[in-house]
């Protein structure tokens, strides 16, 4: 279908709005690479609450919940308690040591933390984490790529391809204007757009239907699974819940805590971050629950995909105008992920590998920044080969990268900070251990086959029928780090350095 002039007014005006910030603060983002991908650890609470909910919900919120809830109805609620559960812990817990221990150690990356901590000086430990964040990151900008494609083919009658284009190129011009700086300021904006577009889209509905009687006869007629959570067997409930796993090995959400100003105002974030998450998830399922009143059938739905409902339960109720607020709404979840996950990969590039293992730490800052851009277009070629590659749903390719970075890094950052028992070679053993049964479990190789069980098979039984490959992943890579740590020898500074971070933290 061809899009309204006033859709198109609407997404064109948001789209300048985000340029024209990249602009102005494409100066005090370009002096250092503090500056470029910390923003000078000088965000202020709600900033850094706002950024660290709508960078970790993604499309996947927008899109993913919205049609799991569409598609199996109030099952879609462990995946929020899973996340929102988890989330809690860190802001209330991790993200003060986190902030902390950045600062005093001169830390710009996660990578930084970890070597500093256990004391690394052959860069193994940095170079391991940095692959698997580019690797990982890649895969989670090409989701962003492929939601964004969905959302203008469901809305502007463009095909997805080309939506996928048009989406790449967004990403691509705004964040190499803006760096953090922009990252930061433009996600308080779109958080407000994804809570506006996920509160007053089941709002309209429930009033339009007359309340919800007409929800509840809908989500009946599809089954006891429908209006029931519990329905679902132990293994599929507990690995929704597992989708938690992934949010403390995340580094787009990390950096979030390293940039806070003042640490003392984390709690404060929390519960700023807490009841945004409940607010937008719960939209997202009543959305998705709606649907079904309108649309019965997945045949009704642009391409039979359940995750077009948003834009398409938005095209039944609203005008143009609303329209394209949603449509804002769905690039603000898209962009407010996809900038941070490319800077994230960048730094990665940049500070891991090139300045690390090029001996250039004395490089100008400025040209460093320049190095970091260019990097910026390297990831999103690649994540656009990988979205023309892939054919799965956005909400899985999401919980790819977000269970596999969960599973490598995840207890990584939680025992650095945490157990002054953990060493270097307990935490490199539990990141490659946990990326490979990540794989494994996802999509494991035919040829390992000869001398390998089918590894998906194995876990399921184990842990009572959990087939979300980050729960297997996050559970083997505890073992091993915390195996293997007992068995080598521990950093001189580590008992000190957590006893003061206890202290001051």
């Amino acid at each position: 279908m061809s899009a309204h002039p006033l859709t198109l007014t609407v997404l064109g005006g948001y789209l300048l709005l985000l340029v024209t910030i990249g602009i102005l603060t494409s100066r005090t983002s370009s002096g250092s690479l503090a500056d470029f991908f910390l923003a000078g650890r000088k965000l202020g609470k709600f900033t850094v609450a706002l950024s660290a909910v709508s960078s970790g919900r993604s499309a996947w919120l927008v899109l993913g919940v919205t049609g799991m809830a569409y598609a199996t109805g109030l099952n879609a609620v462990w995946a929020l308690a899973g996340f929102i559960t988890v989330e809690v812990f860190l802001f209330m817990f991790l993200a003060r040591r986190v902030r902390q221990y950045s600062e005093t150690s001169g830390s710009i990356t996660l990578t930084d933390i970890l070597e500093h901590r256990f004391r690394d000086q052959t860069g193994v430990l940095r170079l391991t984490a940095a692959i698997i964040i580019i690797f990982f990151m890649i895969a989670y900008v090409s989701s962003q790529v492929v939601a964004g494609g969905s959302a203008f083919s469901s809305s502007l009658g463009l095909t997805p391809t080309q939506g996928m284009w048009v989406t790449a190129l967004i990403i691509l011009v705004y964040t190499m204007l803006g760096g953090f700086h922009a990252v930061s300021k433009t996600d308080v904006l779109q958080a407000g757009f994804m809570l506006f577009s996920l509160v007053i889209v089941p709002l309209a509905a429930v009033i339009d239907l007359g309340g919800f009687g007409p929800i509840l006869e809908a989500m009946k007629a599809q089954g006891e699974g429908f209006v029931n959570p519990w329905h679902f067997g132990f293994g599929a409930i507990a690995g929704l819940l597992g989708i938690g796993f992934g949010s403390p090995g995340n580094p787009h959400i990390i950096v979030r805590y390293m940039a806070l100003k003042n640490r003392k105002e984390m709690r404060k974030a929390a519960l700023i971050g807490s009841v945004w998450n409940v607010v937008m998830g719960w939209g997202a399922v009543i959305l998705g629950l709606a649907g079904r009143v309108y649309f019965p059938d997945i045949g009704s739905l642009p391409d039979e995909n359940q995750e077009t409902i948003f834009m398409t339960l938005g095209d039944e109720l609203f005008g143009p105008f609303i329209l394209g607020l949603l449509l804002t709404a769905v690039l603000a979840a898209i962009m407010s992920s996809a900038d941070s996950q490319l800077l994230v990969a960048s730094s990665s590039f940049i500070r891991d590998i090139y300045q690390r293992f090029t001996k250039k730490e004395e490089a100008p800052e400025r040209r460093l920044v320049v190095y970091s851009r260019l990097s910026i277009l390297l990831v999103i070629l690649l994540a656009l080969w990988l979205a023309f590659s892939a054919q799965e749903f956005v909400f899985w390719l999401v919980l790819f990268a977000w269970g596999g970075l969960g599973a490598a890094l995840g207890p990584a950052l939680i025992f650095s900070m945490f157990w002054k028992r953990a060493t270097k070679w307990g935490v490199l053993s539990g990141m490659i251990s946990g990326l490979i049964t990540v794989i494994l479990v996802k999509k494991q190789p035919a040829w390992t086959f000869s001398f390998l069980p089918d590894i998906k098979e194995l876990f399921a039984t184990l842990l009572g029928g959990i087939t979300y490959e980050a729960v297997p992943g996050f559970l083997v890579s505890t073992l091993v780090t915390v195996v293997v740590s007992l068995l080598t020898r521990v950093p001189a500074e580590a008992g000190r350095e957590l006893e003061e971070l206890k202290k001051t933290a």
